[in-house]
């Protein structure tokens, strides 16, 4: 039996270019999904966890807002802002050097430190938006602070 046509020698019986297209690409494809589908919980264990967190300090947030304290607010009636919740841009450099705006004369005191991020950057750059609850301050002392949550 001929197996040449026309001149052309007859197909191979195991075509490469079919194997790699119907074997090798959907075993690529099966361990991808693979892959993804050991990510995806995690992922959306993250966001969740991230939703739940944010649900729970909305009001605080809200509040914080609405009051508006400042730095001199706070040091002029200590007593009034005790317990109260802001929102300041802290520079969290070492426990001592925890300045709100990177302001060396506004240094906070800060009840749960090691909670809080640390700033990376020189003083002179920017600083992290964070959610703080007030504390007891003394007068004179940095005004006192439990760290919430970074935003």
């Amino acid at each position: 039996m001929n197996t040449e046509e026309k001149g052309r020698p007859a197909d191979p019986v195991v075509n490469y270019k079919q194997l790699r297209k119907f074997v090798v690409y959907p075993v690529m494809a099966v361990i991808g999904l693979w892959a993804v589908s050991l990510w995806l919980p995690d992922v959306f264990t993250g966001l969740s966890i991230s939703h739940t967190r944010s649900e729970a300090i909305s009001p605080l947030l809200e509040k914080a807002k609405e009051l508006g304290l400042t730095y001199e607010k706070v040091l002029a009636d200590p007593a009034g802002a005790e317990g109260k919740p802001v929102i300041w841009c802290v520079q969290n450099r070492s426990q001592e050097a925890v300045t709100l705006d990177g302001d060396e004369n506004k240094r906070l005191a800060v009840s749960n430190h090691a909670r809080m991020p640390l700033f990376t950057g020189s003083k002179h750059q920017a600083c992290t938006p964070m959610l703080l609850l007030l504390e007891k301050t003394a007068p004179g002392r940095p005004v006192a602070v439990y760290f919430k949550e970074a935003l």
